[in-house]
């Protein structure tokens, strides 16, 4: 998409479901990303047309895929929705192309008269629980065609493929990935001091527990790939008649795990190396220090990166994007502070000095930037900083119903760099918040009782 005057046509098929882009000539119309942050474009989102046999089943598909299509565009940052009661024309009452194209289809100038500049209109067919539908995207104000693609879907993957919509929607637009079907991992109580792994998407939704160790869980990570998550459990070992730090290998996708490591210690964070074949972990390796080490997933062969000093903890190990450096919290100098060093442990250097305690943190996708939480003044704030510790910035401050000061921790970035999702106790149990980046605009994604602890945003996925 992008390049004036290119016929494009392609078949992508997914789980469950598959799409077809027809060649749209001249589709060059984009938001720059960088200016996202002035100002939201409107969008007009028409409700999904059902033609052919009507059924409940039909009906609860279509609201699905439209309530989660609007979900995810209003909260992306760059959209404004525009009001359906504001709309001069009403669904199905024209066709989804443009007069004189089509002689019944919508007329430029209602959608003008609105400000519109993004116009997305569609409609779909059920049959066999399956979903046959039809999208157009416009430009409004150049009275550009952006896509118009054909969608089939099975019902059981309805809210995946909304997801996939809002993805190239965003991709068409910015020619970047959207972050739609991404998941965010969490630790998550699950009664009296029990805690367990939980895997919902982006936004909050289709939360669902992962681990059933009956036990305290701790510290998930993603692979680059999002197929494995590791984690930290407390297991019961008979051998030993004791409980003791484990890390797990969970595998997402066929939903087994194996224990990786049974070394003394935590195991507090850990990280996967780009190449996939080597883990970061921290342990206590027998010197009287917690230490940072790679371990090979092939073998279990494990090598100390860091060697103390004598008493101290290395701990949060975090992978540059480049694979050339980690990030990691130590109080090595006295307090916990963010230290940074080559893979190979040499060229340690301080970071940060915010506070009394800085941790969990996060690089950016393309390695640039550093977001993490400090206490200072009473409480836990997200902060964020160059990657060599420059123009440090507190993103968070905010305050409880009973005006005592909310604590937000835990930030990690999402995979397009725009995002992090982060824990705060500012309605009084730790939930879960996602902060655009551009605007500082923080939106709650769950909505329950629990506490939740350590979420990690998935890479990319499909």
């Amino acid at each position: 998409m992008g390049l004036k005057g290119i016929m494009l046509q392609r078949i992508l098929f997914l789980t469950g479901f598959y799409f077809t882009l027809f060649p749209v000539a001249e589709a060059y119309v984009s938001i720059e990303i960088g200016k996202a942050h002035v100002r939201e474009s409107q969008m007009a989102i028409q409700p999904l047309i059902l033609s052919g046999p009507s059924s409940s089943s039909a009906l609860k598909a279509g609201s699905v895929i439209f309530t989660t299509i609007q979900d995810n565009l209003s909260s992306s940052g760059y959209f404004k929705l525009i009001d359906q009661e504001a709309f001069l024309e009403k669904p199905g009452e024209k066709m989804p192309e443009p007069y004189p194209k089509h002689t019944n289809g919508f007329i430029w100038k209602n959608w003008q008269l609105l400000n519109t500049d993004y116009l997305l209109l569609g409609g779909y067919s059920f049959k066999d629980k399956t979903i046959h539908l039809d999208l157009y995207l416009y430009h409004v104000p150049l009275r550009r065609k952006i896509f118009q693609k054909q969608y089939v879907a099975k019902s059981s993957v309805t809210r995946k493929l909304a997801h996939k919509i809002c993805n190239d929607i965003v991709e068409a637009l910015t020619n970047k990935p959207g972050i739609f079907l991404t998941k965010v991992t969490a630790v998550r109580s699950v009664g009296g001091s029990k805690k367990e792994l939980f895997i919902m998407d982006w936004n909050g939704k289709n939360n669902k527990q992962s681990s059933f160790h009956r036990s305290t869980v701790l510290s998930p990570s993603w692979s680059k790939d999002g197929k494995y998550i590791a984690y930290t459990a407390f297991l019961y070992w008979k051998t030993q008649r004791k409980r003791s730090g484990s890390l797990i290998l969970y595998n997402r996708i066929n939903k087994t795990r194996r224990v990786v490591s049974k070394k003394k210690g935590a195991h507090l964070g850990s990280d996967f190396l780009p190449d996939g074949k080597n883990i970061l972990m921290s342990v206590f390796l027998g010197r009287g220090y917690m230490d940072i080490a790679k371990m090979s997933l092939i073998d279990g062969s494990v090598t100390p990166i860091t060697f103390g000093p004598h008493g101290s903890i290395s701990v949060e190990p975090v992978v540059h994007p480049n694979g050339k450096k980690i990030l990691f919290s130590s109080d090595r100098g006295g307090k916990v502070m963010l230290y940074s060093m080559d893979i190979n442990g040499k060229n340690i250097r301080l970071l940060t000095l915010q506070g009394s305690y800085n941790s969990t943190p996060d690089y950016s996708p393309d390695g640039k930037k550093i977001v993490f939480s400090g206490f200072s003044n009473g409480r836990f704030d997200i902060f964020i900083m160059n990657a060599n510790g420059s123009q440090l910035r507190r993103l968070t401050s905010v305050r409880k119903a009973n005006n005592t000061w909310a604590n937000n921790e835990s930030p990690s970035f999402s995979p397009d760099g725009r995002y992090i999702v982060f824990t705060s106790n500012q309605t009084g149990n730790y939930q879960l918040y996602i902060m655009n980046l551009a605007n500082l605009n923080t939106t709650r994604i769950t909505m329950d009782s629990y506490n939740y602890k350590s979420p990690k945003w998935s890479p990319l996925l499909n």
